[in-house]
C-alpha cells in the first residue's frame, strides 16, 4: 500500500485514468494489483486534492494512465526476470495503431516463494508464497477531428499467503480478484474540451483462515458504478474554467457484510487564471450529497510565483474530506458504524531551484484532521476501525535531481529525503506504521541501446504500538 506525507493508503487516492480505484470494502489499493509497466504515465500528487478528486485524497493522489496516440505505429515487448527467495515474473506488451484505430494490450503473472530471512533472528517468513495474474487493454477509436472514443478493461487474480508476525504465527491466505471496465467518450475542440466516462468496478475476496482448514473462510465482494462528466472552458489564453460532476452508487456483501449500499453524487468547479507572467494561482470548490452521510462543503486555493527564471514559490491551503468505508462501518468483527467522516485542512509551501542540468527543491507541509479514521489493536488478535479526536501531520521534502550527458553516454541522478511527523494530538504519540525519516536515491545511466540503474531506498523504525513501546 502508498502512503503520502504520514497518511494511511485509505487517505490516498489512487485513479485509473481519472476513475477512483480505492476499494469499496477497505479503501485502499493493493499495488501489488497494479501493473505499473502496463501503463503509460504515473502521476503522483502530493497534498491535498479532495477539491478536485474527491474523497479519500487527504494525504496526496496517485493516477495511473493508458495514452492513446493515434499514429501509424507497431510494437511488441516481452519482458522475463527472475530474483531472490524463487521470485520469476513474465510481461507482454503490445500495441497497434493508425490514425483511426488505437488498441493496446498487456499480460503478466509474477509468482514467488518470498521466504526471506527476518532480520535478527534464525526465522524466515514462511507463509509468505504468493502468485498473480494481470491482464489489461485499452481500444479506442478516432470519430473526427474532435469525437474519440475509448474502452479500457483490467483483470487481475491474486493468490497469496499472509505473512505472521515475530509474535504470532500465520497460516492465513487470501484469494482476490479485481474486474475492471471504463468506457470514455472525448470531445476536444479550439476553447472547449469535454469527457464523459462510464465505469463499473467489481472486487472479490476469499479469505481463509487457516490454508489447511478450507470451511474457515471470510468472503466478500462489492460492485461500483460510475458516471462522470467534466468539461473544461477558456475564456482567454491565460485563463480557463474547469467543472464537473460524478455519480456513484456502491453495493457490498459477503460473510462480514450485509448487503451495504451508498449512493454519492459530488460536483466541482476550478478557476485558473495567470494575472501576469511569472504567476498564476487556482481556486476549487466541491459540494455533494451522499445516502449515509453529509458531504461537507470543501475548497482550496493554489499559487506559484517566478521570483526570477531559476527560482519558483509555491503554496497551497485546501480543505478535504474522507467518508468511511464498508468495512469501517459494518465489518464483523470491528466495524463501528458509529463513526464520523474525516476532515481536515491542509497547507504547504514551497521553493524550487532549476538550472538547465540541475533541479533542487523543498517543501513544508502541515494536515490537521479530525476524527481520523483509523483500524487499531483493542487486544493481540482484535483490532476496531476507530475516529481519534485530532491529528497533526507535519514534515518537510526536499529533491534534488541532476542530468548529465557525454557524448553517448549519459548519468541521471535523484534524491528524495522526507522527514514526517504524524500525531496522535490527545498522547503526542507518532501514528502506527509511519517513519520519520524516508529516503530515495536513483541513478540511471544509459548508452545507445544500453541502460542501467540502481536503487536505493531507507525507511526509518516505525511504531506497531499506538503507546509507540
Amino acid at each position: 500500500s502508498i502512503s503520502l506525507r504520514g497518511t494511511s493508503a485509505s487517505q490516498t487516492g489512487v485513479y485509473w485514468n481519472g476513475i477512483a480505484i480505492n476499494s469499496a470494502l477497505n479503501g485502499q489499493t493493493d499495488f501489488n494489483s497494479l501493473q505499473a509497466s502496463g501503463f503509460d504515465e504515473v502521476e503522483i500528487r502530493k497534498g491535498g486534492g479532495s477539491a478536485l478528486l474527491g474523497s479519500g485524497a487527504i494525504g496526496g493522489a496517485v493516477n495511473l494512465k493508458d495514452k492513446v496516440a493515434f499514429s501509424s505505429q507497431r510494437m511488441l515487448m516481452m519482458s522475463l526476470g527472475a530474483g531472490s527467495f524463487n521470485t520469476y515474473y513474465g510481461h507482454l506488451k503490445a500495441l497497434f495503431s493508425t490514425e483511426k484505430l488505437f488498441f493496446k494490450f498487456a499480460g503478466g503473472a509474477m509468482n514467488s516463494k518470498n521466504d526471506y530471512p527476518i532480520s535478527g533472528t534464525d526465522l524466515k517468513n514462511d507463509n509468505g508464497a504468493f502468485r498473480n495474474y494481470n491482464f489489461s487493454s485499452t481500444l479506442a477509436y478516432r470519430l473526427n477531428e474532435s469525437h474519440t472514443i475509448s474502452l479500457n478493461t483490467v483483470l487481475f487474480d491474486n493468490d497469496r499467503n499472509l505473512s505472521g508476525t515475530l509474535s504470532s504465527e500465520s497460516r492465513a491466505k487470501l484469494y482476490n480478484r479485481d474486474q475492471r471496465l471504463l468506457i470514455d467518450w472525448k470531445y476536444l475542440g479550439n476553447r472547449y474540451t469535454s469527457s464523459l466516462k462510464a465505469a463499473f468496478l467489481y472486487e472479490d475476496f476469499t479469505y481463509l483462515f487457516d490454508k489447511n482448514v478450507k470451511d474457515q473462510e471470510s468472503y466478500g465482494k462489492s460492485n461500483r458504478f460510475i458516471g462522470k462528466y467534466d468539461f473544461s472552458y477558456f475564456l482567454k489564453h491565460e485563463m480557463f474554467v474547469k467543472a464537473g460532476m460524478e455519480l456513484e452508487n456502491a453495493k457490498g456483501n459477503g460473510s462480514s457484510l450485509s448487503n451495504a449500499e451508498q449512493t454519492d453524487f459530488t460536483a466541482y468547479l476550478l478557476f485558473h487564471q495567470q494575472p501576469w507572467q511569472g504567476f498564476a494561482y487556482n481556486i476549487s470548490l466541491r459540494a455533494g450529497v451522499s445516502s449515509v452521510y453529509d458531504i461537507p462543503f470543501i475548497y482550496s486555493v493554489d499559487g506559484k510565483y517566478a521570483l526570477n527564471r531559476f527560482l519558483m514559490l509555491r503554496a497551497a491551503f485546501s480543505t478535504n474530506y474522507r467518508l468511511p468505508t464498508f468495512n469501517d462501518l459494518y465489518w464483523e468483527p470491528g466495524g463501528n458504524p458509529d463513526l464520523k467522516p474525516e476532515k481536515s485542512l491542509s497547507t504547504e509551501m514551497g521553493l524550487e531551484l532549476s538550472q538547465d542540468n540541475f533541479k533542487l527543491g523543498g517543501t513544508f507541509f502541515m494536515i490537521k484532521s479530525e476524527d481520523l479514521i483509523l483500524w487499531r489493536p483493542v487486544s493481540n488478535d482484535f483490532w476496531q476501525a476507530q475516529n481519534i479526536s485530532e491529528a497533526s501531520n507535519y514534515g518537510l521534502e526536499f529533491t534534488a535531481e541532476i542530468h548529465q550527458s557525454f557524448d553517448a553516454h549519459n548519468f541521471k541522478l535523484k534524491l528524495q529525503y522526507d522527514y514526517t511527523r504524524a500525531l496522535d494530538d490527545k498522547t503526542q504519540n507518532q501514528l502506527i506504521y509511519v517513519p520519520e525519516h524516508k529516503a530515495n536515491s536513483i541513478l540511471d545511466y544509459s548508452w545507445k541501446k544500453w541502460n542501467f540503474n540502481y536503487n536505493l531506498q531507507y525507511v526509518g523504525e516505525v511504531f506497531i504500538t499506538t503507546s509507540n513501546s
